[in-house]
């Protein structure tokens, strides 16, 4: 980064690495599947929708807990590094790299974690970056909801707060409302569509924010604006879903791209649900995904 060259993008997370296994369908409990592929990811939408973003054009930055001096830390910085995402990050030889397993299918995603010291560290890191960007992304989940807190009152530009389907404490949403959020994003699962606009128009009044988005998978996202709502559909995929593990992210990034492109809400939806659709479909998705020989388990 430099002077003539300021961020457009600062995202706030934790971060880990994932091994995402792709099965045709879930199990049921006592049962099992067959896994059709393995892949290698970064992990918390922060990470994945930062080098998203930066893979769509933006000038992006990191903030998160630090990873260990083991292999999986070295993947997650070097995925960050690639991609030319700003960062603070150095390897520390007394933690270890937070890991998620991750079962993805056509239409669900589901995680098991093991992220050791990742919440606890986010309650302690600078957090210098937060202004030195156009817009600053902030993930709002209940698990690190004190962390995000912090983030929102320190931040000093407009916000993007993403809930990740979690119902955010008291706290965080007064934190949010003495400062400029321009949206808040959650998802909710597909069998649920009915209920995306109660949800979002709730957000939207509980947050006074202009614009909260509901992500439904497969039937895109529902906005609820000062105009009214907004729908806007998935693109109908020309290739296989190959996993669901990253859409909500790679749908926040296009959006940001697109809004600070100086695109209007329907517009920027409309990137942002192109984004997620081409990630869940293309080999070559524009979040990190390796082969499993990459990442060690």
């Amino acid at each position: 980064m430099t002077a003539d060259r300021p961020l457009d993008l600062v995202c706030f997370s934790y971060l880990a690495t994932a091994n995402v296994l792709t099965v045709d369908a879930y199990p049921r409990a006592n049962g099992g599947a067959v896994v059709t592929e393995i892949a290698a990811s970064l992990a918390g939408d922060g990470p994945l929708t930062a080098v998203t973003a930066a893979n769509l054009g933006l000038r992006t930055a990191m903030i998160s807990n630090s990873v260990g001096d083991d292999p999986s830390g070295a993947l997650a910085l070097a995925w960050l590094d690639q991609a030319r995402v700003t960062h603070q990050l150095r390897p520390a030889i007394d933690k270890i790299t937070p890991q998620l397993t991750i079962i993805s299918d056509t239409r669900t995603r589901t995680w098991f974690a093991a992220l050791h010291d990742a919440y606890t560290g986010l309650a302690h890191v600078p957090l210098l970056l937060l202004g030195q960007a156009r817009l600053a992304y902030i993930d709002c989940y209940t698990v690190i909801a004190g962390a995000a807190e912090r983030a929102i009152r320190n931040a000093t530009t407009p916000l993007l707060l993403n809930l990740g389907g979690d119902t955010p404490p008291p706290s965080l949403i007064d934190a949010a409302k003495e400062r400029n959020v321009l949206t808040v994003q959650t998802s909710i699962d597909e069998d649920s569509v009915d209920t995306a606009v109660d949800v979002a128009a709730t957000l939207r009044r509980r947050f006074t924010t202009p614009t909260a988005i509901v992500t439904v998978g497969r039937h895109g996202a529902v906005a609820a604006t000062d105009d009214g709502i907004v729908r806007v559909p998935a693109p109908t995929p020309t290739a296989h879903i190959r996993h669901t593990h990253g859409a909500g992210a790679a749908l926040s990034a296009g959006y940001a791209a697109a809004i600070l492109s100086g695109a209007d809400l329907p517009e920027a939806l409309t990137a942002g649900c192109t984004a997620g659709t081409r990630h869940c479909t293309s080999p070559a998705a524009p979040i990190p995904v390796r082969p499993s020989a990459a990442v060690p388990v």
